[in-house]
């Protein structure tokens, strides 16, 4: 006999037994097979149906055939991109067909990739908005560092013929897309170019980057004033000065733009060497954000197996306004002044792997709550670096005197070595903090 949607598994498990509601067993079992709480899926199968993509399932059908239910459709959506099922998998535990499961997949990810997106990635574009995501990196003595940026490769199995050779990139032997994404240190992701081939680096993809193009050219924080702080040679005493703009740090693959500080891959100097260790240690923030990503949502692991490299897009932006989503949901959305980490994700639904629940916490989600030893600076020599240091005092910079220059007027060796000498002053002033959750 052949069962109907409503005489599912599915469907009698997550939407029409209430059980769910009370049963906190329940509700933590149904975060780990399909990522969100289920309060938030609901909350998510509304927008669904409110949004004119989803008529076909929602609204009115001339046929007056039943649409599937449209709980069923979003729960394979999560799964899917949770992990890394195939739409045969879905199928044979809601009833519904794989083909309706695909196409409605397809619609998904276009309102994930827009609409989502929109409403969980939002980049600062005023002074006042970025004060929050700076707060971290200026107790830890960078200040005006607005976030860390880096580039990751998807894998996309299906890429068009005529692009395969520059999907082949040198990280992988599959066909990959590129992101270039911006992140706080609290692993909210601020904003992530589209997609490009493979082959194209960090150098490549940081000039596609509206971003950062912005922050370089002044359009964005222009006004945003910050001090560093260094050693005057003559009076040894603290000599105070004023910047413009922001900036973000990253590894040494990136151009030598002064908005785009990396840390020095070779130095014989002690102060150099521990400004190197320290910020190395801040800018993992996005590493953390990237193994999360992945980590969290299988498909990306696994690798994309829709037809097209723009449909790669859409899974990549719709698992980051997932990501942010889920941040705000479990507490992680506001500044880090210190304490411990308290969340439901550092426990057993923290694992993500999910083979083992009782297998000890991932490094990526351990980080967030312990006070781990700064990691070693990069010294993987990728790029070609800029480590040429030299002696440029401002001009008629004295004692007490507060001067105004801005970030995008320094060369990347000066500016980064302002920021050496802030941190030195602040280290030995003992004034540095490690950014830490709250309480």
């Amino acid at each position: 006999v052949i069962i109907t949607p409503e005489e599912s598994l599915w469907y009698k498990m997550y939407v029409s037994n209430f059980y769910l509601i009370e049963s906190s067993r329940m509700q933590e079992k149904f975060r780990v097979r399909f990522r969100l709480p289920y309060p938030n899926f609901r909350e998510l199968v509304e927008w669904v149906s409110a949004d004119p993509l989803f008529d076909r399932w929602c609204g009115w059908k001339s046929n007056n055939k039943k649409a599937s239910p449209v709980e069923l459709l979003v729960l394979g959506a999560l799964r899917y991109l949770g992990r890394g099922w195939t739409f045969d998998d879905i199928e044979e535990c809601t009833a519904i067909s794989k083909e309706v499961h695909r196409i409605f997949f397809h619609k998904f990810i276009l309102f994930g990739s827009t609409e989502l997106y929109r409403r969980m990635v939002i980049a600062p574009i005023s002074v006042d908005e970025a004060f929050s995501h700076m707060a971290e990196y200026k107790s830890a003595g960078l200040p005006g560092c607005i976030g860390s940026i880096d580039c990751t490769h998807i894998v996309t199995e299906r890429c068009e013929y005529n692009l395969k050779n520059n999907h082949l990139g040198f990280k992988s032997s599959n066909t990959t897309r590129t992101y270039n994404l911006t992140c706080n240190h609290r692993r909210r992701i601020l904003h992530s170019t589209a997609g490009g081939p493979g082959r194209w680096n960090d150098q490549t993809m940081v000039r596609l980057d509206k971003f950062i193009g912005s922050v370089r050219a002044g359009t964005l924080f222009g006004d945003h004033e910050f001090e560093l702080e260094s050693i005057d040679r003559e009076s040894q005493q603290i000599v105070r000065t004023r910047y413009r703009g922001v900036y973000v740090i990253c590894d040494n693959g990136y151009l030598d733009w002064s908005c785009t500080v990396p840390p020095f891959t070779m130095t014989s100097k002690q102060d150099e060497i521990r400004w190197s260790k320290w910020m190395e240690s801040m800018r993992k923030d996005v590493e953390c954000t990237f193994g999360i990503l992945k980590g969290r949502w299988r498909i990306l692991k696994a690798g994309v197996r829709l037809w097209g490299v723009l449909k790669t897009d859409d899974v990549w932006l719709t698992c980051c306004a997932l990501h942010n989503w889920l941040l705000d949901i479990d507490g992680f959305g506001g500044e880090w002044n210190g304490g411990e980490l308290v969340s439901d994700w550092t426990g057993p639904l923290g694992d993500m792997d999910f083979d083992g629940i009782n297998e000890e916490i991932p490094n990526a989600i351990a980080r967030l709550c312990l006070n781990l030893d700064p990691r070693n600076y990069d010294t993987s020599g990728m790029g070609r670096g800029n480590d040429v240091v030299v002696d440029d005092m401002v001009d008629g910079v004295h004692v007490g005197r507060l001067v105004r220059n801005t970030v995008a007027s320094l060369s990347l060796a000066q500016f980064r070595r302002k920021l050496v000498e802030h941190h030195s002053v602040q280290f030995h002033k003992n004034t540095l903090v490690w950014p830490k959750q709250n309480v």
